[in-house]
């Protein structure tokens, strides 16, 4: 998977030279059979979070009573999917109450033939009653309190803690037999019609007793795998980072990747398996789009699961590239050292209070839950106690205001080129023409004494110094 990126292909590990940190030690190779390992270990944990974030959806989207009916909940929400629950209601009326009938026989002897006719003018104008109506506040709650019950019938069937249900063998339905009734009653039909409703119509099935068993064994595997997937995913890429030994924060940027590879794919099938699904199961094109909406609506929470994965992933990134050597992130270690080092309270603490203000933004549904905050809190911690050492070993001797400091000095070198290409004069040699000989070598000299100072703070290394106190000695004078 992305092994193929590692950059580790020989045997021996190559040490990079970072500037303003100190030497690396150098690293021994390491056997071709480590280097396969750590790949295996990588591949294999990729696989086992892709697996891990299907078994955390079906746990807690199928059995988890109030998330399903949150859920159901939405759905009904939907425009697509109230339209053709609308149609499901007026069809279950009138394919169980003879409509025509019962009209016929309140109406007087000479408006009787009318029955006919109304009926069918009727259907048209229940339809959009009955959509008017599952749009009502008091009809939600009760959709979603009718999806509770069933939620945790189904959850006490698949569970073995329902006797009555398995005794009887009967199956778990969705009873929206009492919509029908107040949809016969807001369109002001005869209480006889209304009588008439059979005790089953607009019963959903959810499922029937020749699944339970088959449920029931998958029910107890997903619960298994929720937890035992994730740990184990976490296991291997902690073993794999552990296994690549001077190589590790390569290993680690490995493992955001792999974490970013594993929730797209994630999303990808997704998407791909909810179009061809939809097209298997739904053959007329107007039920399609609330079939698609359901599919949307009811795999909303695996997306979730996948964007908080695919987060996590850039966060074990930037925390590689932080490590590495790059100047830029060099530069912010050389800047936090005497932060870190002397003011640890400090660091920590503007560290929670970033972790609080991410926790009360909530971007991914990780960070309402009590467990993956916890883990979070744990790890970024962890991460700045590593990022506390690497800094306290590069960069012993680091001041707070030295990086700035060293920019100010950069800047001023800066500015006599700038000067110079802008085609703005040199100042005069007081006292004559020519150039200030005097003046240059204070110049010179007074350079030659910061680049001292910098040195001594920590600022520039011995390398750095070096190589600017020979770039200011071997200037010409009018470059000064």
């Amino acid at each position: 998977m992305s092994a193929q990126s590692d950059p580790a292909n020989s045997g021996a590990d190559r040490t990079e030279a970072v500037p303003g940190a100190a030497p690396a030690p150098v690293v021994r190779g390491r056997s071709r059979g480590r280097v396969w390992a750590v790949r295996a270990l990588l591949t294999l944990a990729t696989l086992l979070t892709i697996v891990s974030v299907l078994a955390v959806f079906a746990n807690r989207q199928v059995l988890d009573a109030n998330h399903w009916s949150d859920t159901s909940g939405a759905l009904l929400q939907n425009t697509a999917v109230r339209t053709q629950l609308a149609n499901y209601l007026v069809s279950q009326l009138y394919a169980n109450v003879n409509v025509s009938g019962e009209l016929e026989t309140a109406l007087p002897p000479r408006l009787k033939p009318l029955a006919g006719p109304v009926a069918g003018g009727l259907r048209n104008l229940a339809e959009k009653a009955a959509y008017t109506l599952l749009g009502e506040p008091h009809v939600q709650a009760a959709w979603k309190g009718a999806m509770r019950i069933s939620a945790r019938e189904f959850i006490d069937i698949v569970e073995g803690n329902s006797r009555l249900v398995l005794l009887n063998g009967s199956a778990v339905y969705v009873d929206l037999r009492p919509i029908a009734v107040d949809l016969a009653q807001q369109l002001g039909l005869p209480s006889s019609v209304v009588q008439s409703i059979p005790a089953d119509a607009g019963r959903l099935k959810v499922i029937t007793s020749r699944q339970i068993k088959t449920v029931q064994d998958a029910v107890k595997v997903v619960r298994g795998m929720a937890i035992i997937v994730p740990a184990a995913a976490l296991l291997l890429f902690a073993l794999a980072v552990y296994l690549a030994e001077g190589r590790r924060r390569w290993a680690l940027l490995l493992v955001g990747l792999d974490l970013l590879i594993a929730g797209f794919v994630v999303i990808i099938v997704r998407n791909l398996a909810g179009h061809a699904i939809v097209n298997s199961l739904v053959a007329d094109d107007s039920v399609k789009p609330a079939a698609q909406a359901a599919w949307s609506i009811g795999t909303a929470l695996l997306s979730d699961i996948a964007q908080s994965v695919i987060i996590i992933g850039l966060a074990v990134l930037l925390a590689a590239v932080l490590a590495g050597p790059t100047r830029p992130a060099v530069a912010l270690r050389r800047a936090a050292a005497p932060w870190f080092r002397d003011r640890p309270s400090t660091t920590y603490g503007v560290i929670l209070a970033v972790l609080l203000l991410i926790v009360l933004w909530g971007p991914i549904p990780a960070t309402r839950m009590p467990i993956p905050v916890l883990i979070m809190v744990a790890l970024v911690w962890l991460g700045t106690a590593a990022l506390r050492r690497q800094t306290a070993e590069e960069f012993p001797n680091a001041e707070i205001g030295d990086t700035f400091a060293a920019f100010r000095a950069r800047a001023g070198r800066a500015r006599p080129s700038r000067r110079r290409r802008s085609g703005a004069p040199m100042p005069p040699m007081a006292g004559g023409s020519g150039w200030p000989w005097g003046a240059v070598a204070n110049d010179r000299l007074s350079r030659l004494e910061r680049l001292a100072e910098l040195r001594a703070s920590g600022a520039l290394t011995e390398d750095e110094f070096a190589a600017e106190k020979a770039s200011v000695l071997a200037r010409r004078d009018d470059e000064l």
